[in-house]
């Protein structure tokens, strides 16, 4: 099988990436930190409710060898369409609840219970479709679809804040029109994937499934600890402080991190063990050399930009800045890591792999609170992205950390220079 559009993917979360950063000037000059603090809660709660709606099948269907038949894609679908409208009911009623006793502003609520649903709905309508396409490595139309709705999210609530709309409608119109756009697109471009070759699976791997969705759930408990912890003990500022700091290190970091981790897992399943273990040498040896500078320009150049753009409104934000930049750069071989572990070790194995680091960050993250406050959290991450890094490497071990160490020591050979995860050689 070859990897097509490795190229176009990047390009396209690249775009993106430009739209985000434009947005992200806008957010930061006209919103403050409590309203940023509640756009990043609307968007971790979608992503929690996509996760549960999602049950990690679509990361079971791209690592398992065969794919799902035609029946058995359709009951799937059907399946977490339910799921999503059972849950989309439940957010609701919760919404309503907290409106009723005042336990948030009406604006607020309406803004995460809307995310919620959109989150569910539109995952709900493409999951099935994304796992054929990522199964047949077509990362060329998926760059193109999921480029564009990122852009559409992302990009449209910064022309229509600076049109003079409320900051929630603005944000809502982003939403819900950036991923419905997903959606449609995703399940238009799989309708040219044809059935898997040979005989393909009967019912949806739900255990594989679990244990992916549990790997999921505690990498967001990781990269939310901000909302979770710092927000209710310290106050909306600091969380919204800690999320213009995530923010600012993910676009720097985000494109060649989420395009080799996206294409990895199809890339590597059908390699024998050595050919694994070099080609995510390969790769992290190149993620490094791309992302590792720009992260490292990104504290100078938030700098710059908070005292000629944003009055000094962010200083509190960049205080925390070299510690989450740290956490970005010793957590960078996770990208390559976390994908060679699952198509290299059984999922519930994994699954307790990433027990035990989440079970280590809280206990830094506690730790890091009590010692140093609100900023110790900054502190806590960068030791637990280290932590993570050596818990992958310890655990591959017998399946070529050898071979591993020796290709990313090892002088490139010639003609080994492109980005590519193809499996063809």
């Amino acid at each position: 099988m070859r990897i097509r559009g490795t190229t176009t993917l990047g390009a396209s979360q690249a775009l993106a990436l430009a739209a985000a950063l434009g947005s992200a000037t806008v957010y930061a000059a006209w919103l403050d930190a409590a309203q940023l603090a509640t756009w990043a809660l609307a968007l971790g709660v979608g992503r929690a409710a996509q996760l549960l709606v999602d049950g990690g099948l679509k990361a079971a269907l791209v690592r398992h060898p065969q794919g799902l038949d035609a029946d058995a894609e359709a009951r799937l679908t059907r399946g977490v369409l339910s799921a999503a409208a059972g849950l989309s009911c439940i957010t609701a009623l919760a919404a309503a609840w907290i409106l009723a006793r005042g336990h948030a502003g009406t604006a607020p609520t309406l803004l995460v219970a809307a995310a919620t649903v959109a989150y569910l709905a539109s995952h709900a309508v493409a999951l099935a479709a994304l796992a054929r396409l990522e199964r047949a490595g077509r990362f060329d139309r998926i760059g193109h679809i999921e480029g564009g709705a990122t852009v559409l999210e992302f990009a449209l609530p910064a022309l229509l804040l600076a049109a003079g709309l409320g900051w929630i409608p603005s944000l809502l119109a982003g939403l819900i029109l950036g991923r419905t756009a997903r959606a449609l697109g995703i399940t238009q471009a799989a309708r040219g994937v044809g059935a898997p070759h040979g005989p393909g699976l009967a019912a949806a791997p739900w255990r594989d499934g679990l244990a992916m969705q549990t790997i999921a759930a505690m990498a967001m408990v990781r990269d939310q600890l901000h909302l979770w912890l710092v927000g209710p003990l310290f106050g909306a500022a600091w969380a919204g402080a800690y999320a213009f700091g995530l923010m600012a290190c993910a676009l720097a970091s985000q494109v060649a991190v989420a395009t080799v981790s996206r294409v990895a897992v199809p890339a590597l399943r059908p390699l024998s063990p050595r050919r694994r273990a070099v080609r995510s040498a390969r790769s992290l040896r190149r993620l490094t050399l791309w992302t590792l500078p720009l992260l490292l320009l990104t504290w100078p150049l938030l700098q710059w930009a908070d005292t000629a753009w944003w009055e000094g409104r962010w200083q509190l934000a960049l205080t925390l800045l070299p510690g989450l930049v740290m956490r970005m750069a010793l957590a960078l071989p996770l990208a390559v890591l976390g994908p060679w572990l699952a198509v290299a070790l059984p999922p519930w194995v994994t699954a307790r792999l990433h027990a035990r680091w989440t079970a280590a960050e809280l206990l830094l993250a506690g730790a890091g609170l009590a010692w140093l406050g609100a900023a110790g959290l900054a502190v806590s991450w960068a030791l637990g992205g280290a932590l993570g890094t050596l818990l992958f490497m310890n655990a591959l071990r017998p399946h070529g950390r050898g071979w591993f160490l020796g290709a990313l020591m090892g002088r490139p050979k010639a003609g080994r220079r492109r980005w590519s995860m193809s499996t063809c050689s």
